[in-house]
């Protein structure tokens, strides 16, 4: 879905905020370009990432060649287990890429933030750079909603100390909130039987999840992210992408993360 942005070219913006939306790197990494010298404004290099710029009437170069605001284009994505979300595996195994491709999704389209191997759920794709930073970084506190199953009933000691944080191997991390949901019976699915709760988490470490639940005494049998920010997975099927629809995309960029 191409999402029309008719005040864009009207209205000025920060250098490193255009660049992003031009997809060439995140608003982080555009600091980077600008800091570096290979940004210029109407052929003069800019060093400053805060510098404001008009699009459709500054000319901005990255090493000389001109970046434009692409047409900008929103998915969701149910990533099934086994696969990878990094877009650049050197060992063949089937990642998001192989999954874009089915769907013919345009080049340029990234998932904001991950998802390991073993979990499951939805990602947000896009080619909109600034939007990826606003969903990655932990300074935005963007919510994410996740059901996991454990091996076994937690007791409310250990939920209290994963609400309160706990010192994992290489971080410290806490859930914003955690919800039981109730037991999980042995079926088809479901081999083993274990217990499911519902987690709320602000940050994204990697396997933030997996390892609060090791250091407090669980295995995570199941780990299923049904949220990022506004956008739920909904009914959305492993391995399947869809464009945002209309009421998705007002809540993302129009109320804001």
């Amino acid at each position: 879905m191409n999402v029309p942005e008719p005040d864009l070219a009207k209205t000025e913006m920060r250098l490193n905020r255009y660049i992003a939306r031009c997809g060439a790197a995140s608003r982080r990494e555009a600091d980077k370009l600008i800091e570096g010298g290979r940004i210029a404004v109407n052929g003069n290099s800019i060093l400053e990432p805060g510098t404001r710029i008009t699009p459709g009437t500054d000319v901005v170069t990255l090493d000389g060649s001109k970046l434009e605001l692409p047409g900008l284009v929103y998915y969701k994505c149910y990533k099934p287990i086994g696969v990878l979300t990094t877009l650049d595996d050197t060992h063949g195994r089937k990642s998001v890429i192989d999954l874009m491709e089915d769907y013919e999704i345009p080049s340029g389209v990234v998932p904001a933030g991950r998802l390991d191997k073993d979990s499951e759920g939805l990602l947000i794709l896009t080619n909109d750079g600034d939007l990826v930073q606003r969903l990655t970084h932990p300074g935005y506190g963007v919510r994410k909603v996740y059901r996991v199953l454990i091996n076994r009933r937690p007791n409310e000691t250990d939920l209290d100390k994963i609400r309160s944080g706990v010192q994992c191997e290489e971080f410290f991390a806490k859930a914003l909130k955690v919800t039981r949901l109730g037991p999980q019976p042995r079926d088809n699915e479901h081999p083993e039987p274990g217990y499911w709760l519902e987690m709320i988490l602000g940050e994204g470490k990697k396997r933030e999840i997996r390892e609060m639940m090791k250091v407090t005494g669980y295995r995570v049998i199941r780990l299923v992210r049904i949220s990022h920010g506004p956008i739920e997975c909904g009914v959305l099927k492993p391995g399947e992408i869809k464009p945002l629809d209309d009421l998705e995309l007002a809540k993302l960029l129009i109320k804001g993360i």
